[in-house]
């Protein structure tokens, strides 16, 4: 899925050069759920960048599903992330003046899908996540875990690759955060393979894979014994009126 082979990624501050990845080798494999923790300046969200090819390492290989994507060039790596690759953000990123389906519809614009299938699977995505009574509401009119929750059927609705989650629930209280990883873990038991970035070491335990970041490469890489269980039950949100 996943082959990460002596990825560096160094930056040019003037005459000064720093490396925020220095040499990094990671596999993560179909199905795997891994999150990612470091302190700040550690090369977690340079990581992240490459493996959600909006970055391209300065040296290194990087293959997913096969591909080495560190050679591709900018148009490509622009298919590569519509088709394969599903982002979930802190910030939601949700469009303020369109509703929830047409927030998850637009990757599917983007790929060419047509008009009557997008409003079917757009919807199909927002009931996954138990939104299927909130798909004609703008974001306004969702809480932080609801809008999150849109953010996440978006993520899923080109049914990626891989899901890669940055901070999912750094803007959410802990209630929310919890419907959060329950919608995540039942994405894993599913078959998804989702990398999320936390500093929040309660989140990560959620996952069933930690691999702690240190100035720009790993330190460890540690497989969780008996990841907790999120408690939170998904329920149907209100019918639309």
């Amino acid at each position: 899925m996943i082959d990460l082979k002596g990825i560096k990624k160094i930056y040019a501050n003037g005459d000064i050069q720093v490396a925020a990845l220095a040499g990094v080798d990671l596999h993560v494999g179909a199905s795997e759920f891994v999150s990612i923790m470091g302190p700040s300046g550690s090369g977690k969200s340079s990581m992240m960048n490459i493996l959600g090819c909006l970055d391209t390492p300065t040296e290194g290989e990087y293959f997913l599903d096969g591909t080495d994507v560190a050679k591709a060039s900018g148009d490509q790596l622009s298919v590569i992330r519509n088709r394969k690759i599903g982002f979930v953000f802190q910030g939601f990123n949700l469009l303020p003046r369109t509703t929830a389906v047409e927030n998850v519809e637009l990757p599917m614009l983007y790929a060419g899908v047509p008009s009557k299938e997008r409003r079917v699977r757009a919807i199909e995505a927002l009931e996954s996540v138990g939104l299927g009574g909130r798909v004609f509401h703008r974001p306004k009119e969702l809480s932080g875990g609801q809008q999150q929750r849109v953010a996440i059927a978006r993520a899923l609705v080109t049914r990626p690759s891989i899901i890669l989650a940055d901070e999912p629930t750094g803007n959410l209280d802990s209630k929310s955060s919890e419907e959060v990883m329950a919608i995540f873990q039942r994405l894993h038991e599913s078959g998804n393979t989702i990398v999320l970035v936390t500093h929040e070491p309660d989140i990560a335990e959620f996952t069933e894979r930690i691999v702690h970041f240190r100035d720009g490469r790993i330190e460890g890489d540690e497989k969780v014994a008996n990841p907790r269980k999120a408690r939170a039950q998904i329920q149907e949100e209100g019918a639309e009126k």
